[in-house]
């Protein structure tokens, strides 16, 4: 059971980082999700390089129990269009300012194995609690129009309830081994008042505004962060195109990345 006093807000330290990408791994590895050869025990990607990328924690006292994290569409784009590329490409085409919630992970000993249930009323609040942040960061800070994310087709029911809509069919993740994936959207316009017809729900994410503190400190990569987790902690920077470091290299314009690729072992 989650204690009383779990606290949801942004990332602030780079250990804070570390314990939500260690989270992700070692719950994706217990549900099948890391492909062979899987080169870290952290599980990052690329965007988590990018400054636009922000990551939110439900910390313990200094334990990371559950993370997520927000990204923002970008030139390095977003990680569901290595499968949902037309469709996104849809929504951006339509003007929408989009971004991804991604890298979701609680865990296990909080509430136990198995998916997101409608009737785990315990693990569904302490889910709510922790996407209310990731909500309201993403209207009043990141000032989005669509969240989209690719899901399980076993946890459809859920996001549905939250007013998600379908917008891409069923594929395969390769990056997640092969895993079965439905892309969704929630369009953020007119969220609230869709959200009137189920008084519980509308009380959660809307009848209060999330503290505003929560989104202050929000960790900065150092250049020594980037060395650690993109170059000696996985190989993200190895197989970065140099498109993309191009585009991470405009985001860090005082550091020194070329010197950080100069550590890739051949």
């Amino acid at each position: 059971m989650p204690n009383p006093k779990t606290i949801y807000r942004v990332a602030r330290r780079r250990g804070e980082l570390e314990g939500a990408f260690s989270l992700v791994y070692k719950e994706y590895l217990k549900k099948g999700y890391i492909p062979k050869g899987y080169r870290s025990t952290l599980r990052i990607s690329l965007y988590n390089a990018s400054p636009l990328s922000t990551t939110f924690v439900a910390m313990q006292g200094k334990k990371v129990v559950a993370g997520v994290t927000l990204v923002p569409d970008s030139p390095l784009g977003i990680p569901m269009d290595k499968i949902y590329q037309r469709e996104v490409d849809g929504l951006r085409k339509q003007g929408c300012r989009v971004a991804e919630v991604s890298q979701l992970a609680i865990a296990t000993d909080l509430f136990g194995q198995g998916f997101f249930s409608m009737f785990n009323f315990k693990k569904l609040i302490f889910v709510f609690k922790l996407f209310k942040s990731v909500l309201d960061y993403a209207m009043d800070v990141d000032k989005l129009t669509d969240l989209c994310i690719a899901i399980n087709p076993k946890q459809q029911n859920l996001y549905k309830f939250l007013y998600f809509e379908q917008f891409g069919g069923l594929k395969y993740y390769g990056s997640v081994n092969r895993a079965p994936a439905i892309a969704f959207r929630l369009r953020l316009e007119g969220a609230e008042v869709r959200a009137r017809s189920k008084k519980g729900l509308y009380k959660i994410f809307f009848g209060k505004k999330a503290d505003s503190k929560s989104f202050e400190g929000k960790y900065k990569l150092t250049e020594k962060d980037l060395e650690y987790l993109f170059v000696k902690k996985s190989d993200i920077f190895e197989k970065a195109s140099p498109e993309q470091l191009e585009f991470l290299k405009s985001c860090y314009p005082s550091y020194k990345i070329n010197k950080i690729l100069t550590k890739i072992k051949g």
